[in-house]
């Protein structure tokens, strides 16, 4: 057990292989290639060219907006996003809100992409504040970053959901060592909402189609957040709210021309899981307090 980190360097916890990840509807570049062309010809892009694609969360900039209300952000707060994606989310506040955001991304492509937007952004402050670091978090340390001091906040926006069972609580712990004591993380996740364990059907698909192998209970997910040090849960559940979105996201996408099975798939379980009680959403605010 490394005594600083509270993390067992012998632990078998890990991050999904990219690779897996890169298979899901989702995260598949062939879901943007085309406005990717269109907008080729521009020497520079706006938030809004590209957010058709690069938000890769429920909710899109009404989700950030909320984001940035619970963590109550003020300008220069250093911000840690964990599996930031295609770097919506940093591009975003770092526009509105003029904070620094650090996102840790484990797929390559992602990355790569996330480096290519914040360049491209017409707001040239962009290509300072935010950055993409293309790593697996877990195996990551602070001075990796070159960080003399901890984040303010930390965000992970449906993102953990992708963690098998035992990588939840070192990827909390990890968290915690990024963030400042009496700094907040603020996650938006699934959950189980129900006692029992999922259907194994339910399961399957939520593992299949949506990479998410494992659906804790809330009392599971508070409990590892308390274990790794955060205290004082704010926990909101979104589930309604979010099944209604997920559902017209399904049948907008259902109507299209030129649609893709394997998205078509994914929007449909999400909503369908959602729409069914089995799978909640969730919005947390948690407080290192240790």
């Amino acid at each position: 057990m490394d005594s600083k980190s509270g993390i067992d360097p012998n632990s078998n916890a890990t991050i999904p292989d990219h690779n897996l990840l890169s298979e899901i509807g989702l995260y598949k570049k062939s879901r943007f290639e085309s406005v990717l062309s269109t907008l080729a010809t521009k020497p520079t892009w706006s938030l809004s060219d590209t957010a058709s694609f690069d938000h890769l969360h429920i909710g899109g900039t009404d989700t950030l907006e909320i984001c940035a209300s619970k963590l109550a952000l003020q300008s220069g707060a250093r911000i840690l996003d964990i599996g930031s994606g295609l770097g919506a989310t940093g591009r975003y506040l770092a526009t509105t809100y003029r904070v620094h955001v650090t996102g840790i991304e484990l797929q390559q492509t992602n990355h790569l992409l996330a480096e290519m937007l914040n360049s491209k952004n017409e707001d040239s402050l962009v290509a300072v504040l935010v950055r993409s670091v293309n790593a697996d978090f877990l195996k990551l340390e602070p001075a990796d970053l070159g960080e003399r001091v901890q984040f303010d906040h930390a965000v992970s926006i449906l993102c953990i959901c992708h963690l098998p069972e035992d990588s939840r609580v070192p990827f909390f712990k990890q968290a915690a060592r990024f963030v400042k004591l009496g700094g907040t993380i603020y996650i938006e996740d699934f959950f189980r909402r129900r006692d029992e364990p999922l259907d194994p059907e339910d399961a399957k698909e939520l593992r299949d189609v949506n990479g998410t192998p494992h659906l804790p209970s809330k009392t599971e997910y508070v409990g590892q957040l308390n274990e790794a040090g955060f205290g004082e849960c704010d926990w909101e559940d979104v589930t309604s709210h979010w099944a209604g979105l997920t559902g017209k996201r399904a049948d907008k996408y259902k109507a299209l021309a030129d649609k893709r099975a394997d998205l078509e798939l994914f929007y449909d379980v999400v909503a369908e899981k959602l729409a069914g009680g089995s799978m909640g959403g969730v919005r947390i605010v948690a407080t290192r307090t240790t």
